[in-house]
């Protein structure tokens, strides 16, 4: 006989939900069964078989395929889902959650983390213009709009790289600039060092008739000749 969850054989388990008066945990309409819950009625229906009317054997068979088939559903679910997640780092995202003045946060998903089935996101939002990471709950997001990268990071990074190889060769030859001195007259010199600052590429230059050192930016550089 089917227990009437509104009756008084219903108690409060340990854990705080409903529960028959046997432990039996009660599952509310419209709450989904995970693979436990069909492990345990399965297990109590094999402990609570009549053993002059047992089942046939093919039956149990059956119900263990359908559960081997729910768990690779799930587990498939479960993967499908973190990388859905996983997807969203580097989109841009409004977020139901608003700041002290009622305004939706809206930034860029940093990270992801799931833990205990709960998923959350690190997004960096500006807070009186400065920019702070928050964590939000997936589920408040708003909208997701894509960001494009303009920067092309690792392209940006090799061609810095080249040219501050490119400039390393420069070291110990005669190097003209568009930098002109009080005459009016390019700056010319031996290069002596190369430094990079800030993503800047910079020269260290003996000037032709001075004894100290100019700097000079790499890109005002007009002409290199080899010192005969």
């Amino acid at each position: 006989m089917a227990t009437d969850i509104n009756s008084s054989n219903v108690v409060t388990s340990y854990d705080g939900s409903r529960a028959t008066t046997r432990g039996t945990k009660i599952i509310q309409p419209g709450k989904d069964m995970d693979k436990n819950s069909f492990l345990k009625i399965l297990s109590a229906e094999l402990s609570n078989q009549d053993p002059d009317n047992a089942k046939d054997s093919t039956q149990y068979i059956s119900q263990m395929a359908q559960f081997t088939s729910m768990e690779q559903m799930a587990n498939l679910n479960t993967t499908m889902s973190s990388f859905a997640s996983n997807s969203l780092v580097g989109k841009g995202v409004t977020m139901k959650d608003t700041d002290s003045s009622g305004t939706p946060y809206t930034g860029v998903i940093k990270a992801v983390a799931t833990k205990n089935g709960e998923t959350t996101i690190s997004v960096a939002v500006s807070v009186n213009g400065q920019n702070e990471y928050k964590d939000f709950p997936m589920s408040n997001i708003d909208t997701v709009l894509d960001v494009p990268d303009s920067t092309i990071a690792p392209i940006t990074n090799i061609n810095g790289n080249m040219s501050f190889l490119s400039a390393a060769s420069l070291i110990g030859k005669q190097a003209e600039f568009s930098d002109k001195d009080a005459s009016g007259n390019a700056y010319k010199g031996i290069v002596k060092g190369v430094s990079k600052e800030n993503g800047v590429i910079n020269l260290s230059v003996k000037v032709d008739g001075q004894d100290t050192l100019k700097t000079f930016t790499y890109d005002k550089l007009t002409k290199v000749n080899a010192v005969e």
